[in-house]
Formats: structure tokens, C-alpha cells, sequence
């Protein structure tokens, strides 16, 4: 463990054996980041389907990492860190890893943690930073059946099988950065799209 994670695992023990029992006494909340240890910085994106977020990340860490073409390739999102050793995790494997931090994801049910991966590279350009890569966003024929009526959280369920916009938000709020990708040669934007804009970035834009 690093100097810097060894002291937030400090932090950490020092809210809950000092701090948490007044807490709860008291009933008042302990700030959410006291709870996580401190890791790299990380970068959110996101975007339509073929918009060119995996070929971004690929040329950022000079790697070919995450698979690229014009139909959608990944239904699922995947943390890439640097390490010192190559290694492939899934969700249920790795989200309850207090060095991670993706604990609270656990709420949104084994389907979401078969759409979670981890992946670990050594000799990466950035050594220094975690990338999360997302599935394209598109309009489903599946939500189609749906009632008319029906939120754009339940569309994006009924294609995807876990919430993907209430996610997205999660990612967002713990990300430093978000970049959100467009293809020229493809104009307007996808339905989910603009319900994330309007619903899973809302308030964030500091970080868009």
C-alpha cells in the first residue's frame, strides 16, 4: 500500500472509531469521501455509440486496451488503472475493494457488477490515472414496448438491465474530470444521451 493510501486508511479508521459513533448518536451524516480511500484521479467518458471514446483511450495510453469499431462494443463500463502487473477483474471481484472506492455500486445489483470491469495495466503512458470507459449511449428498439409514459430510467433498464443513468450519476459525482464525445460525421445525439445530460450530469458541469 502506498504512503498516500496508508494515510487515508488513517483517515478512515479515525472516522469510524472516533467520529461515526457520534454520528450516530447524534444522527447526522459523515461526509461520503470520509468513508473512501483516496486514490488516483480519474476521468469519466462518455458518449454516443462510435463516438470515439475507446480509440481516445487507446491513443491516450498508448495501448490497445478497450475494443473499437462502428457498432456498439461494449455494453458495460470499465475502470482502467495503472499497476504493476496485467490483470482482468469483474465486477463482483473488485467492487468491494476499500482501495478502490466502488463499494456503494453494490446497491445497483449483480446485473450492473456482470457490466463492471476492472482493468489493470503496467507500462501505461499515464501512471498516475484511472480512466473509466462507458458503454455508448443509443436509443433502444427494446424500450420500445414500453409504456408511452415511461421514465428514460426505465428505458434505459429495460435495454441494459441495471439503471445506466442513476450510474452514470454515481461515476460522475466520484470522477474529476468527464469528457463527453460526439462524432462529427454523425450529427444530434441519442435520446440517452440527452436524458444523461439533463438528469445524470446536472449540477456537474464544473467537471464537463
Amino acid at each position: 500500500m502506498s504512503q498516500d493510501l496508508q494515510i487515508s486508511q488513517k483517515v478512515i479508521d479515525t472516522y469510524d472509531q472516533a467520529l461515526r459513533p457520534i454520528a450516530e448518536k447524534l444522527s447526522f451524516e459523515l461526509p461520503v469521501q470520509a468513508r473512501e480511500p483516496a486514490g488516483f484521479p480519474s476521468v469519466l467518458c462518455l458518449g454516443n455509440h462510435s463516438s470515439g471514446k475507446s480509440s481516445f483511450i487507446n491513443h491516450l495510453l498508448g495501448e490497445d486496451i478497450q475494443k473499437t469499431g462502428l457498432a456498439p462494443t461494449d455494453d458495460g463500463f470499465t475502470v482502467i488503472q495503472p499497476g504493476t502487473e496485467d490483470a482482468d477483474r469483474d465486477g463482483a471481484s473488485f467492487i468491494g475493494d476499500p482501495g478502490l472506492g466502488f463499494g456503494p455500486l453494490r446497491a445497483f445489483g449483480p446485473s450492473f457488477m456482470n457490466h463492471f470491469a476492472l482493468k489493470v495495466r503496467k507500462g501505461l503512458n499515464t501512471d498516475g490515472l484511472i480512466l473509466v470507459d462507458s458503454p455508448g449511449m443509443i436509443d433502444s428498439p427494446k424500450s420500445n414496448a414500453l409504456p408511452y409514459d415511461a421514465t428514460m430510467a426505465e428505458r434505459s433498464t429495460a435495454e441494459r438491465g441495471y439503471d445506466f443513468l442513476r450510474v452514470t450519476r454515481w461515476l460522475a459525482e466520484h470522477s474529476d474530470v468527464i469528457l463527453l464525445f460526439f462524432d462529427p460525421d454523425k450529427p444530434g445525439t441519442t435520446g440517452e444521451t440527452l436524458e444523461c445530460l439533463t438528469s445524470s450530469l446536472s449540477g456537474l458541469e464544473h467537471k464537463l
